[in-house]
């Protein structure tokens, strides 16, 4: 008779081969507060378009109920699908539903947009969702006929996944090496990757790999008879559960304690534990360096009638299990006295141990197998032609409305509203155009040889297309545009296509952004500086009290910040022995009461305050000035960005609170070269620059102010002189490369390595309680 031990296997060390299909048509369900969910294990390969088609979900339905990942994947990460009845709750459901594609309407999509999408029949989209013709909203889930769909055979590489296979870089890996390992080639990885042209691989960076045949891997652990046991993540390993089992049994399997293992599972009690079903487990404590001498099993008599049921239960572990480590008992007929192994907690931690120290050793071996040597040479930062002999040919494509602006200036009294308010639409794309027109004087004056072409791409609806179908356009060497997301796509693609920089100077909302190698991001959002500035809190912070104001407001992107202030603080205080002192404090109805008691005297404070609602922001300054006023402690306020644009704002408290804003632009008066600037700004077009944030002011569009003229000498100041510099590939010379801007501290990294580049370079500025104001360079 063949001897089946109970020893919980590493599924790739097996090397087996699975069929996506097949891993479906066996998907494990688990219950979460009330709710059914898939648990998928991310194979080599996939991604969030690829799992949605095969569950019959859209993308947006699994990012909804999975807060902890994004649309970029990792090997063997664990995600929650949901189980929509109708949809995927079996297995059949689930056939049906692979028949379409599932999108989720965003704001501002028609149905006519979202054809052209994906290829199908506008009236494929209607005969498919009822209601469509009328209506689309906002969150709707639209299902997209794939036999009539052709997306998958698009050129949109960045959806169709399965094309390509996703790798995290582990130290010592080239370039080389995972060209061997993938029966590919160097250049084909790069073509993919731009950002590795230079050879350079960052370790813990994800690059796509091409891919004809993948092997998929999994980190489910089975048992040599193919039971699945648990699939392992990185706070939990997920447990299937048995006939017979109970909390109590489970716990005790893998030394946990029964209330953390009810705890991990809200909603799920005794009563309900469904066969086969997953349970979460927190990841066991244990010592894994078992001896041979531990006593891993008792010996159990079998009384008179008894069964392995009610053995089971007096011992609280499951019928599977003891059969397993007892191959030789016929327990179809137990005979009394008859002696039985009881696995004890002992034996099962060490079978645990073994799979978690394996998982371990796999990684390390394959950290350690990677040996060439071969490098791609990196891009020579050097140009002797670009701006010398040969123009460096730079195009700025602005919604200008150029038609409408000349009719409203002309004759003001008969001009339409359309006309009026043309015109004032387009007074920040002038601006910026008045400022690029500075900064291309000055490098001229310099002996730069600069060609500039300006298209307007408002004067029709047709205009962004007429302007791509200029041959001229092709052979630019910068392309600085557009003014507004709408008109971001096309041109964007273009910009791809022919492989030209492209410089989006003034939207702080990108969607192109991981999907063109070529593109730069001037305006960044908050949320992609997040790490950057709750770094330097900490570091200022150390040894001191930290103190975050939550408001009742706070939305998704400051629980977020909240979130990271928390954890960095955390984390630095587990390494150093300078700690700080945390507390969170949820504003109310008594906040004098409750933010000053947590305010140590005989230390400096920092407060954070991660909000961007005015009304909220606007009662708590005045709040902590008047806590500072009457206990004398010395307080730091870290206020958002947003800020420095609200009216309702007193300057004079933020002095007295030293406050402190981190923010990408702002001006040094005191900076001789930017006194320079503003006396040519004034001479040239009779009118004052400045920053777009007026501190604690609107900016008000109708103001005789030049608000983004600082923005276009800046950024075509700082391109033109990096392509003067460098040449055609100045994108990989960037890292020390600095143009002194006037308002801009810039300092480009790539958001993927498929991905483009945005600003990550930061001020920070602090109104001093002596009235002055510091603008300082945050550096990484």
């Amino acid at each position: 008779m063949r001897v089946n031990i109970l020893i919980i296997i590493l599924f790739a060390g097996f090397f087996l081969e699975v069929n996506s299909q097949e891993n479906l048509s066996t998907a494990k369900k688990i219950i979460l507060n009330g709710r059914e969910y898939y648990i998928h294990v991310v194979q080599k390969g996939e991604g969030l378009y690829r799992i949605g088609v095969n569950y019959g979900v859209s993308q947006q339905e699994i990012l909804d109920a999975n807060d902890d990942i994004t649309e970029n994947l990792k090997l063997g990460q664990i995600i929650r699908i949901p189980v929509i009845d109708g949809r995927n709750s079996d297995i059949k459901e689930m056939a049906n539903a692979r028949s379409f594609i599932y999108h989720t309407v965003e704001k501002g999509q028609t149905a006519f947009f979202i054809s052209r999408k994906y290829n199908v029949p506008l009236d494929a989209i209607y005969d498919n969702n009822q209601g469509t013709r009328e209506k689309l909203s906002e969150g709707a889930i639209l299902k997209i006929p794939i036999e009539q769909s052709v997306l998958e055979k698009s050129n949109s590489k960045e959806e169709n996944n399965e094309e390509y296979i996703n790798h995290t870089v582990k130290p010592k890996e080239t370039l080389y090496g995972l060209a061997m390992e993938h029966n590919t080639t160097v250049e084909k990885i790069v073509e993919v990757n731009p950002a590795l042209q230079n050879g350079t691989l960052t370790i813990g960076s994800t690059i796509r790999i091409p891919s004809n045949n993948i092997n998929y891997e999994s980190k489910t652990k089975i048992t040599p008879d193919g039971t699945q046991q648990f699939i392992e993540s990185d706070n939990y390993l997920y447990h299937t559960i048995l006939q017979g089992q109970t909390y109590y049994s489970i716990a005790r399997q893998y030394q946990v304690n029964e209330k953390d293992l009810h705890d991990a599972n809200p909603g799920v009690s005794q009563e309900n534990l469904k066969i086969g079903y997953l349970l979460r487990v927190p990841r066991p404590k244990f010592d894994n360096k078992q001896t041979e001498n531990e006593n891993l099993f008792t010996i159990h008599k079998v009384r008179k009638k008894e069964t392995l049921y009610g053995i089971s239960r007096i011992h609280n572990v499951d019928e599977i299990t003891i059969k397993t480590v007892n191959p030789t008992v016929n327990f179809t007929n137990l005979k009394t006295g008859e002696q039985i192994k009881i696995p004890t907690n002992a034996w099962f931690a060490q079978q645990t141990a073994a799979v978690l120290q394996q998982t371990e050793n796999n990684v390390l071996n394959q950290e350690s197998n990677n040996n060439s040597d071969f490098q791609i040479v990196s891009t020579d930062c050097t140009n002797s032609t670009l701006g010398y002999e040969i123009p460096i040919k730079v195009a700025l494509m602005l919604p200008f409305s150029a038609k409408e602006a000349q009719k409203y200036f002309n004759d003001t009294i008969d001009s339409s509203n359309a006309n009026r308010d043309a015109a004032l639409r387009s007074k920040p794309f002038i601006e910026l155009y008045s400022g690029m027109l500075l900064a291309i004087e000055v490098l001229k004056k310099q002996g730069i040889n600069i060609k500039l072409d300006v298209y307007d791409i408002s004067s029709d609806n047709r205009a962004i297309e007429k302007a791509l179908d200029n041959n001229d356009l092709r052979n630019v060497d910068l392309i600085i545009g557009p003014g507004v997301t709408k008109e971001l796509q096309e041109i964007s693609a273009f910009s791809n296509q022919y492989k030209i920089p492209l410089v989006y100077p003034m939207s702080n909302t990108n969607p192109e952004l991981n999907h063109n190698p070529n593109i730069f991001h001037i305006n960044t959002p908050d949320s992609l500086l997040h790490d950057i500035i709750v770094d330097e809190i900490i570091r200022q912070a150390r040894g001191e009290n930290l103190l975050v104001v939550i408001t009742n407001s706070s939305d998704k992107e400051s629980k977020k910040l909240t979130n990271l202030i928390k954890q960095k603080a955390l984390a630095h205080n587990l390494t150093s022995d300078n700690l700080i002192k945390y507390n969170e404090y949820t504003s109310g109805k008594d906040d004098i009461v409750g933010i000053q008691a947590l305010i140590d005297k005989d230390k400096r404070t920092f407060i954070v305050i991660p909000s961007h609602n005015q009304s909220e922001v606007s009662k708590l300054i005045p709040t902590i000035a008047g806590i500072k006023a009457k206990t004398k402690a010395n307080i730091t306020l870290f206020g958002m960005s947003s800020w420095l644009r609200m009216s309702t704002i007193d300057p004079e408290e933020i002095y007295q609170l030293n406050g402190t804003f981190f923010t990408s632009f702002a001006l040094d008066y005191n900076d001789l070269k930017t006194k320079q600037f503003l006396e040519n700004y004034r001479q040239m077009f009779y009118t004052e620059p400045f920053s777009v944030h007026p501190y604690f002011q609107n900016a008000d569009a109708n103001s005789s102010f030049s608000r983004y003229g600082i923005w276009g000498y800046d950024v075509s100041f700082y391109f033109i002189t990096a392509i003067y510099k460098y040449g055609k590939y100045f994108n990989y010379c960037l890292d020390n490369y600095n143009a002194n801007q006037i308002q801009f501290n810039f300092n480009f990294v790539r958001f993927s390595n498929r991905g483009g580049f945005y600003n990550n370079g930061l001020f920070m500025v602090r109104f001093n309680s002596d009235f002055k104001v510091e603008r300082i360079r945050i550096k990484e």
